[in-house]
């Protein structure tokens, strides 16, 4: 869940995988005379739109904070919980696609290996390590099994898994930019430029409306982005039960950005 703050306090509850989905018409057009296209294609936009989808049931319950504002992913108290979660997303994209489910699989390791860079608690490093072995083990199993296919074959390249996943990060941190939000002008420093091991630095800025990427990756010159959430007037709760209820009741809301070449 992410909980984007309105400017007359009402609070915008906006589920993960509606931003997943986001985060993939942010890299649908990928690809241009300078920046390569993702291959496979369908089972990279696929990982990229099905990143979040652990989430699921955890949203269909969502948590409070013990204060009782509504627990978003940023502060979700349960880490071993949220191991889980990304577990569960893994495993159910790997029986819709394996190669999308690698993308999903290299992405979390990714976040996992910065986490513990930056110092995790101790009751969580022992079960964060262990995912990250399970994650390679996927990988080698994974290569073994369709080595031989011909389009997937050469994604298992280190070099193109690599870059397909650092697109999935730029569709993701795009989103999250806008959506959460956080500064308006960003630097995204790894965009996939070959997919053979060369990467471009592009730069974001965004306004309420609009939304600008330097240099262009995008093989049209503009697109539109857009997220939908819940709007609660409420901001604190007694409990889940009233959240769950004023989340049922609570009417939609969606948020649209028009991303435009040379603005």
């Amino acid at each position: 869940m992410i909980i984007r703050e309105l400017p007359n306090g009402q609070l915008l509850c906006i589920n993960q995988t509606s931003h997943a989905l986001m985060a993939e018409e942010f890299c649908r057009h990928w690809g241009n005379q300078d920046f390569a296209r993702p291959t496979p294609y369908s089972a990279v936009m696929l990982g990229i739109s099905q990143h979040d989808n652990g989430w699921y049931e955890w949203e269909c319950s969502p948590n409070l904070r013990q204060d009782g504002y509504p627990e978003d992913f940023i502060y979700v108290s349960d880490l071993l919980g949220k191991l889980a979660l990304w577990r569960r997303g893994i495993q159910r994209l790997y029986a819709q696609h394996p190669y999308a489910a690698l993308l999903l699989s290299r992405h979390a390791a990714l976040l996992y290996e910065g986490d513990l860079r930056q110092g995790l608690p101790e009751e969580a490093r022992t079960p964060t390590l262990a995912f990250l072995e399970e994650q390679k083990q996927l990988l080698a199993a994974t290569s073994r099994q369709l080595h031989a296919d011909r389009l997937i074959g050469p994604a298992l390249a280190e070099e193109v898994l690599e870059a397909n996943t650092w697109l999935l990060k730029f569709g993701d941190s795009a989103s999250l930019q806008v959506i959460v939000p956080w500064a308006q002008e960003r630097t995204f420093a790894r965009c996939p430029l070959d997919f053979r091991g060369a990467y471009q630095p592009i730069h974001m800025r965004y306004d309420s409306a609009t939304i600008h990427f330097e240099p262009w990756p995008f093989g049209v010159e503009h697109f539109t982005v857009t997220i939908h959430g819940k709007v609660l007037n409420q901001r604190i709760f007694r409990h889940a039960a009233e959240y769950h209820a004023a989340l049922a009741e609570a009417p939609w809301q969606r948020l649209t950005w028009q991303v435009v070449q040379n603005g």
